[in-house]
């Protein structure tokens, strides 16, 4: 059994090294198009048969670029992922096999099972090709972009329905905000298509990945060993909507029984829907399971309405973290843009732009901050962070902040 702390943590590593892709990606994407729309509105007008020439053999060129990068990083990816499964498959079973030999039992060490070790195997490759489609659906997405938002700025200044000026600044701040999103799959809830970032749906994966892999193995061990009771691990804030499997809270923290060897406990399966992608170790999920004695509960009665608050407050500190990450990766593709740009107007807007939006980043960061402490939240600095965002760039959007708070003032 992992414990939910441990299962939220799992996928940190993984959706670092996606971040970092993302990042990489994004300031390519700007610097490309700095190269082929930030030079003047009159380097822009040229014949449309011209520019499109040169637009798909600057695609083509970021493709060869981004695909390169993808090579390096997805041999960190198969290491990380790799790594991080092999631990929790030994640290699950680790605290199996304290039940099994205090029962009088000799379980084989993980390491020494074909069958499981085979387990774990299918589900890193399985994980392993959810990333690979990722990084596939990236590639294509980001030269998408570049094309689409170079002929939108293209098509604006000759239609003149914008200003050059405003057409790049658009440009930039629409691959900046936006970045690079891929399609999902459809809300269960509501029906609607979840668009996620790659960083997002990459630790999604390997989370999943991990708990079904550590699962699998958990419940082959108890069919080697055949042992009825088990138990499901527990925390706060657990999902809370809707019914059987999808309602969390109506089924942690207490003992199932393996219908083939006993009826002791409700049915495991039927309980929990163990299986089904809502129910126990389904998409996302930090619950555990593992053999019990049926008697000693580690899991403390969770207060239902006390669970309910902190999935709530929960949900809205992260809503405020995906804000403060969303407006860095803006941060910093404007600033990518200001440095790259050659025409001097552009550039001024595009500093005012920046300025106004590091200012924004200073505000959410004292919202955050002031929500953690009257919710009393740990605030999580790890999950404020993306690729890239040094020392260096926090004191270039500090500066900018400040300008934006010392021009406002001097206006009011």
């Amino acid at each position: 059994m992992l414990s939910p702390n441990y299962l939220q943590h799992i996928a940190d590593g993984s959706e670092e090294i996606a971040s970092q892709l993302h990042t990489y990606i994004i300031r390519q994407i700007i610097d490309r198009m700095m190269i082929r729309i930030g030079r003047g509105d009159d380097y822009l007008l040229t014949s449309s048969d011209r520019w499109r020439i040169q637009i798909l053999q600057d695609a083509g060129y970021l493709l060869e670029d981004i695909t390169a990068e993808l090579s390096k990083i997805t041999k960190r990816q198969e290491k990380e992922i790799k790594a991080a499964m092999e631990e929790a498959g030994i640290k699950a079973l680790e605290y199996d096999d304290k039940i099994y030999q205090a029962a009088g039992l000799s379980p084989m060490p993980l390491t020494q099972s074909p069958a499981l070790i085979r387990l774990m195997e299918r589900n890193y490759r399985a994980t392993l090709g959810e990333w690979k489609n990722y990084t596939r659906t990236t590639a294509q997405s980001a030269q998408r972009l570049f094309i689409n938002e170079c002929d939108m700025a293209y098509n604006k200044v000759m239609s003149g329905a914008t200003s050059y000026t405003q057409a790049v600044k658009e440009a930039v701040e629409n691959v900046a905000s936006g970045g690079i999103t891929l399609v999902q799959y459809r809300s269960k809830n509501t029906g609607d298509i979840r668009n996620d970032t790659i960083e997002t749906a990459t630790a999604r994966a390997v989370r999943t990945g991990i708990a079904q892999a550590t699962a699998e193995i958990t419940l082959a061990r108890m069919v080697e060993m055949k042992w009825e009771v088990v138990l499901v691990s527990a925390h706060v804030g657990a999902r809370n909507v809707g019914g059987i499997p999808e309602n969390h809270e109506l089924w942690q923290g207490k003992f199932y029984s393996l219908p083939q060897y006993g009826h002791r406990f409700p049915d495991f399966y039927y309980s929990t829907g163990y299986g089904d992608i809502t129910g126990l170790c389904g998409v996302n999920c930090r619950h555990s399971f593992g053999p019990s004695d049926g008697e000693n509960n580690p899991y403390d009665p969770i207060d239902t309405e006390e669970n309910r608050n902190q999935y709530e407050k929960e949900q809205r500190q992260r809503t405020l973290e995906r804000r403060i990450r969303k407006t860095k990766r803006e941060v910093m593709g404007m600033q990518e843009a200001v440095d790259k740009c050659k025409d001097e107007s552009v550039k001024f807007e595009m500093q005012l732009d920046l300025d106004r939006k590091s200012y924004l980043l200073q505000r959410q960061n004292k919202a955050y901050n002031e929500f953690c402490k009257e919710n009393d939240l740990r605030t999580q600095q790890e999950r404020l962070q993306i690729a890239r965002w040094n020392r260096e760039q926090a004191a270039k959007a500090r500066g900018a902040a400040r300008r934006y708070q010392n021009a406002k003032g001097k206006e009011e």
